[in-house]
């Protein structure tokens, strides 16, 4: 679940969205967890469809080609990323599909019968010895989450009665791995000034320490607890 809060001042209202495993790996073809060796950000070339990709471990980054490290799978940053990434360079629709001129543009976009694939990685650059590929149905996944989400926001601004937020904090491990622009891009979060969404890291547990160290930010936790409307979805 994603859990989405709006407010200010005024009033906090709450949310859960169900957005399902996508964005830590699961349902992803080649997906895993964020852990040493993960593809957790990926850069398309709009002209070529040619990809570079960072692997969780290592700061460099890597292109077909290069003698590097082998890659284990992708994560959910970096199934976010390149599938924005495919979208800003015209190889995916709005709507999610493939766009079937991409096969002509570049040999990594192939079709396997009617269904179609982005090869990311070549078998050179993966450690099972088999290409780590973004596919159609990832894309879907990836869609049904981000949907959930984006909808949760959505029903808080209509209940709030605003069309547009000031301020987006990305909070947890996964928010703080998620490139804003990339976000933007895929509608996960509502349009916002890019330089206005920060990520704050591991809140929850940066609250717990606050709360058992400072009476009264636990007092305040509590009252904004009690006052916070909880919004079904």
């Amino acid at each position: 679940n994603a859990g989405s809060v709006l407010g200010n001042r005024g009033g906090v209202l709450c949310c859960s969205s169900p957005t399902g495993p996508a964005f830590e790996g699961a349902q992803i073809t080649h997906g895993q967890r964020a852990a040493a060796g993960a593809i957790e950000r990926v850069r398309i070339d709009p002209a070529t469809l040619e990809p570079r990709w960072k692997v969780i471990g290592h700061t460099e980054w890597i292109a077909p080609g290069d003698d590097a490290p082998n890659a284990t799978g992708i994560c959910g940053s970096g199934i976010i990323e390149a599938i924005a990434e495919l979208f800003l360079a015209g190889a995916i629709n709005a709507d999610g599909l493939f766009n079937e001129a991409a096969a002509a543009r570049s040999p990594r976009v192939r079709y396997e019968g009617r269904t179609a694939i982005y090869v990311l990685a070549d078998a050179a650059h993966s450690a099972t010895g088999q290409p780590i590929t973004v596919t159609q149905s990832d894309v879907r996944a990836i869609q049904l989450g981000k949907a959930a989400l984006y909808a949760g926001v959505k029903l808080l601004m209509q209940e709030r009665g605003v069309t547009a937020v000031d301020r987006i904090v990305l909070a947890g491990a996964f928010g703080s791995y998620i490139d804003p622009r990339h976000a933007m891009v895929l509608g996960l979060i509502p349009d916002c000034e890019l330089e206005r969404v920060v990520a704050v890291g591991n809140a929850a547990g940066d609250g717990a320490r606050i709360a058992l160290l400072n009476r009264l930010a636990r007092l305040e936790a509590g009252r904004i607890a009690r006052e916070n409307n909880h919004v079904q979805t």
